[in-house]
């Protein structure tokens, strides 16, 4: 099982690091908005820990959207990236490595949630917005059961969620929304080992949680039963800005963070990856 897990948990990355530390040091002046954003396994080696604000590629470029479609409206928003080891998947197995990996979610549950709080005591009329891909996707989402009536959160995103139920309380996008057989993620297949929460989120955090998952990603939509390819770790990887420059999901997000029934001009006519 570890073989296999390992080949289709290769993918649940997340990782985190920094554009803000998340330190408690006072902030000259607190923006309308704050981005905490976890990106995926392996995303913080090397350079990852300097570039897309350590929050991996997705991640940032979805803050970078939404940030654009903020401002454009009068709104401001900064961001930090989560601060955790962000291991990569042990591809050659062994007991001690699936332990650092399993480590390093536990870590990354603990550091968005120390993130949140330090910062929710330093600006208290900001509203947060928790995003990651992959394994970020999934210590963002074990935070969200303790933060559904937190009044600071203002939505959250989760891009190829490995803690994905198919019949969750989320705003669902991507190939694999709407198909019930579809969209468990591989830590809900293997819950015991990943120390996975199975229970849907509660309605009024899940109302304001967009969730990605594309059909086939062996990550958010695992089948035990199918050997993980390159091809199926190409669809995990490939959740790439649409031609015209942008990714779908962040006009569902912009609404939920600013209320409003418009959709930015930035997102208009996009698909979901």
């Amino acid at each position: 099982m570890f073989r296999r897990l390992g080949s289709a948990a290769l993918l649940a990355g997340i990782a985190v690091t920094g554009l803000a530390t998340g330190t408690a040091a006072a902030a000259p002046s607190c923006a309308d908005y704050h981005w905490i954003g976890a990106a995926g396994s392996g995303q913080r080696d090397g350079a990852g820990l300097t570039a897309n604000g350590g929050m991996g590629d997705v991640v940032y470029q979805s803050y970078q959207q939404l940030r654009d479609d903020l401002a454009a409206s009068g709104h401001t928003i900064d961001a930090e990236a989560v601060q955790y080891p962000a291991a990569p998947v042990p591809l050659k197995g062994g007991l001690s490595g699936w332990l650092e990996f399993l480590g390093s979610v536990g870590d990354g549950t603990d550091a968005v949630a120390q993130q949140f709080n330090t910062f929710a005591e330093r600006c208290p009329d900001t509203k947060v917005v928790l995003a990651g891909y992959s394994q970020g996707a999934m210590v963002v989402h074990r935070n969200l059961f303790k933060l559904a009536d937190d009044p600071h959160v203002a939505a959250a995103l989760l891009i190829a969620d490995g803690d994905r139920l198919p019949a969750d309380n989320t705003i669902d996008l991507g190939s694999a929304a709407g198909a019930q057989a579809r969209g468990k993620g591989v830590a809900q297949e293997h819950s015991l080992l990943a120390s996975t929460n199975t229970a849907m989120l509660p309605p009024a955090i899940g109302a304001r949680t967009v969730s990605v998952c594309d059909a086939g990603d062996p990550v958010c939509d695992y089948d035990p039963d199918t050997k993980v390819t390159d091809a199926a770790i190409a669809i995990h990887t490939s959740y790439f800005p649409a031609a015209s420059g942008g990714h779908g999901w962040v006009a569902p997000l912009y609404k939920l963070v600013t209320n409003v029934s418009g959709t930015p001009a930035s997102t208009l006519a996009l698909s979901a990856g």
